[in-house]
């Protein structure tokens, strides 16, 4: 167990986490949980007396700690989930941070969510790229996720829908009480997809399990996530000497959660339903793919290729032939192209947060960086390196931020994505909107 504490420091650290657990939870938990935490309370006390009374030595106490520690947070996970399934993460969010004490920033409280909350889903609402996300519960999103299926009417899906939406309901469960990368993250993720799909010849490149299994990755692209980002993560395990991959490490975290929902319980392998081994092994390369595509260090080197393909395709259909042409151009005869254009969509719409109107994008960029300033302060308790750029500091900072950010990565991936798909032209010229009003509440400063 990776700690710089001493035991006793230890001891009194993971005991103060039973008695928040106790404080907070015990009351809104069911008998189950409610005995699952009586029993932690009894471990606790067994380990803590006999450390004090030698009988458990310090090695043994961090080796068990260690174990007993994992086991608390995954099962608090769950159980937040349990007691804030039927609210939305925003209010989860608000909750938590006000039991926990965790600062707000000034933006923070600038959200506005004035949107009419719609009693049934239907069709327009989930083509709608300006979809309101933050009012609807946990509960109600892992609901509209299988409508998107419904409505794509995959034919050639076999997957019984009891099955499809009990993993759903799994995947939002696996899902953390932060502010941004939650579960109603991932479903605007693959909400924007699965409306970019339908508005476009998207629907004629790629096949019914490609875009089903594409959708699906987006649920759980973020799985876990704890708030903060991989150079977190990376600056954390030198200073505990853990050794780890310095690639993706997020992503790979995101994936492999992901594939354990499925192992633990068959009642969620959607797999089994599948034809053959091709199809299974295509869906599970599409989900891995799709996921690690998440990866923000590889965005300049996707975005250079697909911009280069791009080209070459707007050339071969407008009559320019040549063997690096066809080589280059995006052909939906070939598996390699529409895995590597789903990858690119995916990736897309979970930075898709500029192409939304003004206030719905504040909104999402208020959350993130409540999230970024959050991280900022686990690094100084930690004691690693604190990341300067992601601290709060005033508008004018935080509008220059988003214009940067805006500029450099997300238009011009959604300027090719136009390109290559007319019909979604509109979500490149809404970036560029907000964009001019950016400039003008920094001039206004």
């Amino acid at each position: 167990m990776q700690t710089n504490q001493s035991a006793i420091e230890y001891l009194d650290f993971i005991g103060e986490k039973l008695k928040f657990l106790e404080d907070y939870y015990l009351k809104s938990a069911d008998e189950t949980d409610s005995q699952i935490i009586q029993k932690f309370i009894k471990v606790y006390k067994y380990i803590d007396e006999g450390y004090k009374s030698s009988y458990i030595t310090e090695e043994d106490l961090f080796k068990n700690y260690g174990f007993f520690y994992q086991t608390i947070k995954k099962f608090t996970r769950k159980l937040e989930n349990k007691i804030y399934y039927d609210k939305t993460d925003y209010e989860a969010t608000l909750e938590k941070f006000e039991r926990y004490q965790i600062k707000l920033i000034p933006i923070y409280k600038e959200l506005i969510l004035d949107a009419q909350k719609l009693q049934r889903m239907d069709l327009d609402t989930l083509l709608d790229s300006n979809m309101v996300h933050h009012i609807y519960t946990k509960k109600e999103l892992g609901q509209f996720s299988l409508q998107l299926f419904d409505f794509l009417n995959l034919d050639t899906i076999t997957v019984p829908k009891n099955v499809l939406s009990e993993l759903i309901t799994e995947i939002v469960m696996n899902y953390n009480v932060v502010p941004y990368h939650n579960f109603t993250h991932a479903f605007q993720l693959s909400q924007l997809l699965f409306s970019c799909y339908m508005k476009s010849d998207l629907k004629k490149f790629c096949n019914q399990l490609e875009i089903f299994s594409a959708i699906l990755a987006g649920l759980g692209h973020d799985l876990n996530h704890k708030g903060v980002n991989n150079l977190y993560k990376i600056k954390k395990s030198k200073k505990f000497n853990i050794l780890t991959s310095e690639i993706a490490v997020l992503e790979n975290m995101h994936c492999a959660t992901f594939f354990n929902i499925i192992q633990q319980n068959r009642q969620h392998d959607f797999f089994q339903y599948m034809s053959n081994d091709e199809e299974r092994n295509l869906a599970k390369r599409l989900i891995i793919t799709s996921i690690l595509a998440t990866d923000m260090s590889k965005h300049n080197k996707l975005q250079a290729k697909f911009q280069k393909r791009v080209e070459c395709t707007k050339q071969f259909e407008q009559g320019e032939k040549s063997e690096l042409i066809d080589l280059q151009r995006f052909s939906n005869e070939r598996l390699e192209d529409r895995i590597f254009i789903l990858n690119i969509m995916v990736h897309a719409c979970d930075i898709s947060n500029p192409t939304m109107r003004f206030n719905n994008y504040m909104n999402w960029s208020y959350l993130l960086t409540q999230e970024f300033n959050d991280q900022t302060i686990k690094e100084t308790k930690v004691g690693v390196d604190v990341t300067g750029f992601l601290i709060y500091k005033d508008k004018p900072t935080y509008y220059g931020g988003q214009i940067f950010f805006s500029k450099t990565f997300v238009f011009p991936l959604w300027l090719q994505i136009g390109e290559m798909y007319p019909d979604l032209k509109y979500l490149s010229e809404e970036i560029n909107k907000n964009l001019e009003i950016l400039q003008q509440k920094l001039k206004q400063q």
